[in-house]
């Protein structure tokens, strides 16, 4: 009995939960657009209930304060309206604490779009689709 006990306690401290697997990072790949040679990654990381989202950028114009948005859609069909703003792009960096779970961004098709400055908003300059790896 006390074999079957422990065994069962063993297995269950090393099971890994079925939810942990969503709560492991993702990075999706930015790819350029309208000939911007801006390419990169967002690496989007769960705290909780909330999610931290790290943009690396290459290319990018220095000093020029880009700004960045998580989108419902696909790069291919972007809603226009943000969902969630991120700090912006500058020097090809920017991070963000983004106010909702990475479980909550990913239930729906999402995507991570670059605008070449805030005088030029209406031109995308990167964007990624967020998806979960399995």
């Amino acid at each position: 009995m006390r074999r079957t006990a422990l065994a069962v306690l063993l297995v269950g401290f090393f099971a890994v939960p079925a939810f942990a697997a969503k709560e492991m990072p993702i990075t999706i790949k930015l790819g350029a657009q309208n000939n911007s040679g801006e390419t990169g990654t967002a690496k989007l990381t769960p705290e909780g209930h909330k999610t931290k989202v790290v943009i690396e950028l290459s290319n990018t114009p220095a000093g020029v304060a880009q700004p960045a948005h998580i989108h419902e859609g696909t790069c291919a069909k972007l809603d226009k309206a943000p969902k969630w703003k991120l700090e912006p792009v500058k020097d090809g960096k920017s991070t963000t604490m983004v106010p909702v779970s990475l479980e909550t961004i990913l239930k729906n098709k999402t995507a991570i779009n670059v605008h070449k400055s805030p005088a030029d908003i209406q031109v995308y300059v990167a964007c990624g689709d967020i998806v979960h790896s399995k």
